[in-house]
């Protein structure tokens, strides 16, 4: 009797250790949500800036570029550290180094020094804190949110993701067209303010670990993340998704010489565009969490080969027709949400959670590896080919690639 009643009590400390990481965990994400607004505000119009001052596909290549080497190159080291240490330090630090160097910058516009390359740099250095931050972040979701609750918080986040990004487009189109960008940038100075208050105050809980695998190497630590992949069967997974990547995803950074060069659109028109993708996200998002289907790799699979075909409508939009071109916008939203989500969600709940940070961040580097190749060659292309037929050529290579991926039953059973 007395065993049944401790095991009872223990049982009710543990539902309330639970609860009370999951309410932790929500105040972390409306904290990050809010520190997220200033930021998205100033990406959308750094974007802009380059667009309009430089004119040049090479140089928004080049931004995205300097923007993803160093989440690539720092992504296996922090996933790493993302298991061994202490997550809220992880995230307050790269929070307060992207102010600062953001600080830095608004500095050299007032003295007058400033140069396009700065923002080149400023891009490298979020980049490096983006890539501590991403495997932090979604360690702490498996951590602090229950399993059966993740593909729900996972969609969640992305309607909150898309509500961001259908009101900040619209704000940076505004405060682009009125306030120079060196104000612009105050925002980001200011908005990590709200996510490092409450990081002080909310402890993210740790996973338990020996005295031995706390003592273990980076090499070691590294190897068993990638271990993990090669047995699990999820390197051939990462690989194609890789070359998919590289096919597809740089010439997002295009999109808005595709409005200005080809379409002869205005910020307006570039602001309208990122609202119209992010009501997609959010329509796609309220249907995963309507949705009772379990997330499964080869829906994964399937949304991505609709992907190719959502950015071939784009190409094939009539020239400043937008009305019809922000709709295969909204389409392309549309599908990304179930891409996203369903991925992490597959992954977070098969994944051991001791593990998670270092195979989520291998993981970035290898489908993320061949993007910086893809960038260069598409912005060198698109300073001799017309900026549509970029859009018409990269997603017939990709879908040819997702097609192969579907042929793979490997690869689509993962996790069943």
């Amino acid at each position: 009797m007395e065993i049944q009643e401790e095991t009872q009590k223990n049982n009710e400390l543990k539902l309330e250790e639970h609860e009370k990481n999951y309410l932790g965990y929500i105040g972390i994400l409306i904290s990050q949500y809010f520190s997220l607004i200033g930021s998205q505000i100033v990406s959308f119009a750094v974007i802009w800036y380059l667009t309009i001052t430089t004119g040049s596909s090479l140089i928004l290549s080049l931004a995205t570029f300097a923007n993803l080497v160093p989440m690539i190159i720092i992504s296996p080291i922090a996933g790493v550290i993302a298991d061994k240490f202490s997550k809220n330090f992880i995230l307050i630090f790269t929070d307060a180094l992207q102010a600062i160097t953001t600080l830095g910058l608004i500095i050299l516009f007032y003295l007058g020094i400033f140069q396009i390359w700065h923002i080149i740099l400023l891009m490298a250095i979020r980049g490096t804190c983006q890539g501590f931050q991403m495997p932090v972040s979604v360690a702490v979701t498996s951590l602090m949110v229950p399993d059966e609750k993740i593909k729900k918080i996972n969609a969640i986040q992305q309607i909150f993701s898309s509500i961001l990004m259908i009101s900040t487009p619209a704000l940076g189109a505004y405060l682009a067209s009125t306030f120079p960008i060196e104000k612009i940038y105050w925002l980001d100075v200011i908005s990590f303010i709200p996510s490092a208050v409450v990081l002080l105050f909310i402890k993210i809980p740790k996973v338990a670990q020996d005295e031995k695998s706390q003592k273990m190497s980076f090499k070691k630590d590294f190897g068993e993340g990638l271990e993990y992949i090669k047995t699990s069967g999820l390197m051939p997974v990462f690989f194609m998704f890789a070359i998919a990547n590289f096919i597809v995803v740089p010439i997002f950074s295009l999109l808005p010489l595709l409005i200005v060069d080809y379409h002869e659109g205005t910020v307006i028109q570039y602001g309208i565009t990122e609202i119209m993708f992010h009501v997609g996200l959010l329509l796609g998002s309220f249907i995963l969490i309507a949705s009772k289907k379990k997330s499964t790799m080869k829906s994964v699979v399937i949304f991505g080969a609709l992907l190719s075909v959502s950015i071939l409508l784009m190409a094939f939009v009539p020239k400043g027709i937008f009305w019809l071109f922000y709709i295969t916008c909204a389409i392309l939203g549309l599908v990304l949400a179930f891409i996203d989500t369903q991925l992490i969600s597959v992954l977070q709940v098969n994944i051991p959670k001791d593990l998670q940070g270092r195979v989520f961040s291998t993981m970035f580097t290898i489908i993320k590896a061949l993007n910086p190749i893809g960038l260069v060659i598409w912005g060198v292309l698109g300073q001799y080919i017309p900026i549509n037929s970029i859009f018409l050529l990269s997603p017939i290579i990709s879908l040819i690639i997702y097609i192969i991926l579907l042929k793979n039953t490997d690869i689509t059973h993962y996790g069943e």
